[in-house]
Parts: C-alpha cells; sequence; structure tokens
C-alpha cells in the first residue's frame, strides 16, 4: 500500500481525478483557436509558452450534449507520448493525497456508464463520496494524430481570428453569449500563455487570483491560496462576531468562512457568495467568501503600483498595491497582514 497526489476537479455534479503528476500546467479558460481538420472533442488549439497544442473539451470526449464554455472553467495540461494536451473542466478543486486502499478498479459507475469504460481507470472512495478516477492516456485521441494538427502549414504563420470568417471562430461555435468584456478577458489569458518563460523569470512573478466582491473586482496573491471550494452547507457558530460567517465542512475539514468587506471598507450587507478562497497563513487556514474566481494572471514586481494617496487609509493598510487589468486597475489585497495583523486576528486564533 502506498500514498499518492491526485488532482481532484469537476464537470457539471460529478467530481473526477487523475495522478496529480499526470497534469503538467492548470490555468483558465483562455480564447482558442478553432481548426477544421480537429477531432470533434478538440474545440481548439493554445499557444502555450510558444508551442501549440490541442485542447478538447471532457464533455464532448465524453460523447455529451455539449452547450457553451463558460468562464470559471479551467484547462488541465496533461501529456501523452511526450504529446501535451489540454483538457476543458468546469472547475478544478484541489490535490489531495489518498492511500491505495481508498482506490477501487471493479466498482458499478451508475449515471456515468454513458462514459467509454476504457476512459475510467476506478474510483476513489473519499468521505463517502465515488471519484470517478480517469484513464489519462485513453482520454488522449490518437497522440499522432493530434500532434499533426500541431505541425500543420497553418501553424508556420501567426493566426489572426480577425480573419476568421463570422460563424468558425472560437465564440460563434463555442461560446455565443461572451460578452465584449468576456472576450476581452479569454483574450487576455490566451496573450499570458502565449509568453515563453524560464525558471529564473517565472520566481520573479507575481501570481494573482481576479475575484469578485460586491461586485467589485480585487487580486488575492496566490502564494497563500490553498485552494478554491464551493461553497456548501454553513454551520453558524453562536456569540462570534459579524465577519465570522460560520464553518463549512471541506472533504472532512472544518473550514472557517469569513467575510472581509469591512476591512476593504465594502457594504456589509446581504452577501452574494458562491466561492471560497481556502488560505493558509502561519497556522490559521480559513476560507475568504467571494462571489466568483474570474482569472488567474501573473505579474511582474515592476507592474504593482502603489495604492493611490486618496484611498481610504484603512484600507490602504490591506492592499500591497494597484495592478492594470483589462485596462483597468485591480486592487490587490494583503492577505496575510489582513488575517495576521488585522481586527479579525484575535477571533481567527481562539
Amino acid at each position: 500500500m502506498g500514498t499518492q497526489p491526485y488532482l481532484i476537479f469537476s464537470l457539471h455534479h460529478q467530481r473526477y481525478a487523475i495522478l496529480a503528476t499526470e497534469a503538467i500546467e492548470i490555468f483558465l479558460l483562455p480564447e482558442l483557436v478553432p481548426v477544421a481538420e480537429a477531432p470533434p472533442d478538440v474545440i481548439g488549439l493554445l499557444n502555450l509558452h510558444n508551442s501549440y497544442i490541442p485542447v478538447m473539451h471532457l464533455d464532448l470526449r465524453f460523447g455529451r450534449k455539449f452547450d457553451r464554455c463558460r468562464m470559471t472553467d479551467s484547462v488541465i495540461v496533461v501529456e501523452c507520448d511526450r504529446l501535451q494536451v489540454g483538457a476543458i473542466v468546469h472547475q478544478v478543486e484541489t490535490v489531495v493525497d489518498i492511500d491505495d486502499r481508498y482506490i477501487q478498479d471493479n466498482f458499478d459507475y451508475g449515471r456515468e456508464r454513458n462514459i467509454d469504460r476504457a476512459f475510467i481507470k476506478g474510483a476513489i472512495d473519499l468521505d463517502d463520496e465515488m471519484i470517478i478516477l480517469l484513464d489519462v492516456t485513453n482520454l488522449v485521441r490518437h497522440p499522432h494524430a493530434l500532434e499533426a494538427l500541431t505541425d500543420a502549414d497553418i501553424l508556420d504563420s501567426e493566426l489572426d481570428l480577425s480573419h476568421v470568417p463570422s460563424g468558425t471562430d472560437f465564440y460563434d461555435l463555442y461560446f455565443p453569449a461572451a460578452s465584449n468584456s468576456v472576450r476581452e478577458t479569454l483574450a487576455q489569458r490566451a496573450a499570458n500563455l502565449k509568453q515563453a518563460t524560464d525558471d529564473s523569470e517565472a520566481v520573479e512573478l507575481l501570481s494573482i487570483a481576479v475575484v469578485s466582491i460586491n461586485d467589485s473586482y480585487f487580486g488575492l496573491d496566490l502564494g497563500i491560496v490553498r485552494e478554491f471550494a464551493k461553497i456548501g452547507r454553513i454551520t453558524t457558530i453562536p456569540c462570534c462576531p459579524p465577519h465570522i460567517i460560520g464553518n463549512m465542512n471541506l472533504r472532512g475539514e472544518i473550514l472557517t468562512l469569513i467575510d472581509i468587506r469591512q476591512p476593504l471598507n465594502l457594504a456589509t450587507g446581504d452577501r452574494d457568495s458562491r466561492k471560497a478562497v481556502v488560505i493558509e497563513v502561519e497556522d490559521i487556514t480559513a476560507g475568504i467568501v467571494v462571489q466568483e474566481v474570474y482569472d488567474v494572471v501573473n505579474f511582474r514586481p515592476e507592474e504593482v503600483k502603489p495604492v493611490p494617496v486618496a484611498t481610504d487609509s484603512q484600507t490602504t493598510a490591506y492592499l500591497k498595491g494597484m495592478v492594470d487589468y483589462l485596462q483597468q486597475p485591480l486592487k490587490v489585497i494583503d492577505l496575510a497582514k489582513l488575517i495576521t495583523q488585522g481586527s479579525m486576528k484575535v477571533e481567527l486564533t481562539v
């Protein structure tokens, strides 16, 4: 018996897993370039660090009816026969170390019977839930055929979406409801992913998660972020201060949810909280409630600008600075300082 790390993600209301070592890179959905010669489950190509990779949608790979792409979809890049392929899922949840005794090779996969059995390696029995363990090798359709897509003559020159006929571009085919702002965001994601990075450059980058709170965008430093989780049933805690929302069961771990709007000088009325950003700082683990996680972007240190002097001094104390995001200023919250030095320090550590 041994223990291995597994990457857990979801598609619709079903959770799936692959070995974490099979995932090369993970990022939010960028703009893609459709290719007519691609298999039906491959919805486009992505220029990832100056090399094109095919990207498939797991709904199509499983033979299901495809609805549309979502701004909050994620792409998991896996490798097979030295070929990197992206797989679109709805949400990447976490990496969990799981003992082999919780892995079942033979099981009844019920509602997943419409998935080709070759795609399924087994199941993980985690917290009384059966998580489908996928076979990455079989998920990648004919690696040599996919590799041919990235060697096509069309890739010898820069692909230009502006010359793609109406009705055949990525948005017409797979994201018809995308607004102009969504298109700008996905295009910016694609531009960021195109840049080649080496190890020395990557160390200097500041990774930021773009989230919404009270319909306003903020940046969170990914350095202390453990995972993003959907908020489930909340158990209230008697006699707690207003910013302590309650506890949530996160795969057997009791997670305290906190509302950070007050120190950010935001209205603290009704909450529209759908996601929890799980952070770990010093000896504290907590969930920061947000409306949505929209993007993950990298910035160089010199791109972080000071907060304007006119900003409220109480708010400024908990901000790392400002960065330009889609031609708009984005406030980067200093979560570590807010949690360890802010007004919620004592309440969280008792």
